[in-house]
Formats: structure tokens, C-alpha cells, sequence
């Protein structure tokens, strides 16, 4: 389908575009990007972080969060906005380590999360918007519990088994305790399945399910690891992308649940997006939670996928993705049909997110230091597939065979 052939198809167009003037000038990128329905956040390299005010006129910067104090001249690699309550909250990834939490009303550091941690590369709120889960190059994630200032609730591993009782680390007078937390493993399948023993492969990308059920990690490996919130057992580990050349793995820099939480949709570096059944690992202990259901898998863009947000609007069936390519892409995801390709960008985009509610616009970031913004110009889709079709399609076969459509990428 070439662009916007479907008259009623879901729109966005440019409307806005700022350079963050300060990191043009130092030749940095602006690295990460998130949204509330009112701010768009982002972060670089530069130890600060800045919060610009979505008007009708377009974006305009309204704060500049300094870091310098606190953890000196280090950028930092994520920033997250809490979906729950007023959305005032965000989550700043440091490059030393360190996460911080923000309110972007006063503009005030509100805590630090703070733990004898290697660097926490991805940070996502949990529903409710009181706990915080991140994961990084260890390999392992990290629970928070951000009321009283904060602090380490639980480190989980890659393997063995979870811990009777108390799901708690103590506090101790002087410092957060630390234990490490051995998880269920299913045992080697089919379709894909790796056995969890093996060690951690680097957290590259995080995402939770809307309803709160599923966290999904993307490896350096290639690999996305699926837990169940509920117990903090793994369900599974999927080999989901390789370079396909001696079948080499490569990183999963993004994921996304779709907004009905049946649906989970990963970019890799091997150009490509992959669909999986998300409602089958939510079957506690079941066998079909333990197997890998991959839907679909499709080639997205010339190179790496570096982004991956879903229209939080479930009756448009729209995902975003961005690419090392220099390019930004709108999906029907229910058909593969490319929507829209935007070239608004000098150089790769990094970033990319949905205002969350109806997704009345969505912005992009990247090395070009730019921040677009492009606003809905559209009307719902009618008659296209929903996810509740895909995932009830590929539930008749028990099996549910790859079905790879690698065209050429527009």
C-alpha cells in the first residue's frame, strides 16, 4: 500500500519543528523522548534535561532540569513520564548509574533512586504510577518503590528459582539491602524458546502491558524476555531477531503492548518488527504461555529500528517507528500497511512517543538535536483489523507458524 491510500486512513502531519538550539551547537543529539498530555520531555548527553509546553502554536521550552549538581557533567539515556495521576512525574536515567525522579510543575529533583548498580539504560513506570521497574547492562531489572523517597524493593535474575515469602528487601538505617532474586525458568520448548539458565543478556528496551499483567525486556541478544507481574516469574524468552547472516544476534531496541495489552510488537537492529501473541503468556502456567506465539514479522526500514509507540487509541491500530534510517514510519498493524513515511529529520531518529490518552499528536527526536511534532488530522479507521482478529485468527492453529513478509522496505 503506498502512503495514505486508504481515504479514512489514520493521519499526522508536521506541524511543528524546534532545534534545541544548545545541543546543535555542541553537536549533540537529543537521545530519548516522552510525553504527558501537555509536556514533551527530553534528554542528551548534556547534564540536563528539558520540558517543553505542547500550545497550539507549537512547542516552547519552559524548563531546564540541571543534573550538573548532583551527578556532574553526565548525560542521560531515558526519560520517562508517569501515565497515572496528573502525569507530572518523570524518570531520568543517568549515565553514571544513577535514576532520578522529577516534577515538572516545579521543576524539583523529588528523589533519587539510589543502589551499588551498574547503569540503568531503561526505566518504565508500573500502573499506578508508585513503582518503578529498570533494566540495563546486567541484564537483571530492578524494582522500586518510589513512596518515602525511594527505595530498591526487589533485583531479579535471569534464572532459578523465586524466593518463598516475602517479596520485600528490608530497609536497612544506612543504605538499601540487596538480594538478588532467582526466578521460574521454563524448560527448552518449541518455537523459539531459549532456555532462561543461560547468563543475562543487556536490557536494551522495557515495556509494560496496559493492564498491568506483563513486563517484556529486549535483549542485546536478539531475545525478549516476558514476565508476569503478578508473581515476577518468567513466562518466557523469545529469540525474536538475528542479522540473519549465520544467524547472528542482534538488539531489540524496542517494544510496545498494544493498548488492549493483546498484542506485543519488537524492533530490532535486523531492520524488521516482529508481532506476538501478548494474551497467550498472560495464561498463568499454561502451556501455551510457555511457547513463543510470533504472529507476523515484517521488514520496517533500511536499518535499525530504534523506536517503537503505539497509538494509545485502540480503534486506530496505528504504530510509530523510528530508524537509524532517518526516517519515521505510521503502521497499520493489524495489515502491515505503511501509512505514512516522514523525512523530517537530517540524520537518524533516536526517539519517539504518543501523547497518551487519544493520541492527538505524537513527537520524534534525534541526531539532527530536533524536535517534531505532528498533530492528528484524521477521523477513526473503519474496517480494519483488530488485534483481538489477529490474536483470535492465530489461536486456531495451536502451532502458530512464523508467517515472514520480508518485502523490500519503502
Amino acid at each position: 500500500m503506498a502512503d495514505g491510500d486508504a481515504a479514512d486512513a489514520p493521519r499526522w502531519e508536521p506541524t511543528c519543528k524546534v532545534h534545541d538550539d544548545e545541543l546543535r551547537g555542541a553537536g549533540a543529539a537529543i537521545r530519548a523522548v516522552a510525553c504527558s498530555d501537555n509536556f514533551v520531555v527530553t534528554s542528551s548527553s548534556r547534564p540536563v534535561v528539558k520540558v517543553w509546553q505542547v500550545a497550539e502554536s507549537g512547542l516552547s521550552l519552559t524548563q531546564s532540569l540541571s543534573i550538573l549538581e548532583s551527578h556532574g557533567a553526565v548525560g542521560s539515556s531515558c526519560v520517562e513520564v508517569a501515565g497515572a495521576g496528573d502525569g507530572h512525574q518523570a524518570a531520568v536515567c543517568y549515565d553514571d548509574g544513577g535514576i532520578g525522579l522529577w516534577d515538572l510543575r516545579s521543576g524539583k529533583r523529588t528523589a533519587e533512586l539510589e543502589a551499588d548498580i551498574t547503569t540503568a539504560w531503561k526505566a518504565k513506570f508500573l500502573p499506578g504510577g508508585r513503582r518503578l521497574v529498570s533494566g540495563g547492562p546486567s541484564g537483571s531489572l530492578y524494582f522500586w518503590e518510589l513512596r518515602a523517597g525511594g527505595r530498591l524493593e526487589r533485583e531479579v535474575g535471569a534464572r532459578s528459582t523465586l524466593a518463598s515469602g516475602s517479596t520485600r528487601v528490608k530497609d536497612s538505617a544506612d543504605k538499601v539491602k540487596r538480594r538478588r532474586t532467582e526466578t521460574k525458568a521454563p524448560p527448552d520448548g518449541e518455537d523459539g524458546v531459549r532456555d532462561l539458565a543461560k547468563p543475562a543478556s543487556p536490557i536494551y528496551s522495557l515495556a509494560v502491558s496496559p493492564d498491568g499483567c506483563l513486563l517484556s525486556c529486549g535483549r542485546g541478544s536478539g531475545a525478549i524476555s516476558v514476565m508476569r507481574l503478578d508473581s515476577l516469574e518468567w513466562t518466557s524468552d523469545v529469540s525474536a531477531h538475528s542479522s540473519g547472516v549465520g544467524r547472528a544476534s542482534v538488539a531489540v531496541r524496542a517494544l510496545a503492548f498494544d493498548p488492549d495489552s493483546r498484542l506485543l510488537l519488537s524492533g530490532g537492529d535486523d531492520h524488521h518488527v516482529c508481532l506476538f501473541d501478548a494474551a497467550a503468556w498472560s495464561k498463568r502456567r499454561s502451556g501455551e504461555a510457555r511457547r513463543a506465539v510470533q504472529l507476523e514479522r515484517f521488514s520496517a526500514h533500511r536499518k535499525w529500528v530504534t523506536s517503537l509507540s503505539m497509538c494509545p487509541d485502540p480503534t486506530r491500530h496505528v504504530v510509530l517507528t523510528t530508524s537509524w534510517d532517518g526516517t519515521v514510519k505510521l503502521w497499520d498493524y493489524g495489515t502491515h500497511a505503511l501509512l505514512q513515511t516522514y523525512k523530517d529529520h537530517a540524520d537518524s531518529v533516536f526517539g519517539s512517543a504518543f501523547a497518551p490518552g487519544d493520541g492527538r499528536f505524537f513527537v520524534s527526536v534525534g541526531v539532527d538535536a530536533q524536535i517534531v511534532l505532528y498533530s492528528a488530522k484524521h477521523t477513526p479507521v473503519r474496517g480494519t483489523a483488530t488485534a483481538r482478529d489477529i490474536v483470535g485468527l492465530a489461536a486456531k492453529d495451536d502451532k502458530a507458524a512464523i508467517k515472514t513478509k520480508d518485502g523490500n522496505a519503502t
